[in-house]
């Protein structure tokens, strides 16, 4: 899968057979995810849920799993789907605050983050790797641990 930032500032993930595209929504292909609810569009595996004030976005494809939240907010933790994620990718165009952002990514633990809408501020304080985006990523070449910030080219 081939994930990279588009020049609206939403993500777009590229599988084998369907583009995904995160942002003000999720829509896959051409069918745009209405809300909370499970959802079988070809071949990806969507859940959205209700995470406090946030809609959380769980998407299973190519054997990964890639998280998205609307809006950051801690009770992403508490759901069940999420224990494995992946990849995480975050609007941060909100008034979020970084030391949210921080405890989102240390409770999930994800091997890869995106983050719409980033300041250069929140890139210094999150102290982790970073590597220009596109990002080609299969489920056998994750890293074994850490979490590394793609920033937008």
């Amino acid at each position: 899968m081939t994930i990279q930032f588009s020049p609206d500032g939403s993500v777009v993930l590229k599988s084998k057979a369907e583009t995904i595209t995160l942002g003000k929504g999720v829509a896959i292909n051409s069918y745009s995810l209405p809300g909370r609810g499970e959802y079988d569009v070809a071949s990806v595996q969507a859940e959205v849920y209700q995470a406090g004030n946030a809609l959380a976005y769980c998407l299973r494809t190519e054997e990964l799993l890639t998280v998205f939240l609307d809006i950051p907010d801690l009770a992403v933790s508490e759901l069940d789907d999420v224990s494995n994620t992946n990849i995480l990718i975050l609007d941060l165009r909100s008034d979020s605050s970084t030391d949210v952002v921080k405890t989102i990514i240390k409770r999930l633990e994800p091997s890869y983050v995106f983050a719409i809408g980033i300041s250069p501020s929140v890139i210094e304080s999150l102290t982790l790797p970073q590597q220009p985006a596109p990002l080609k990523v299969t489920r056998a070449g994750l890293p074994l641990e850490g979490t590394t910030l793609i920033t937008a080219p």
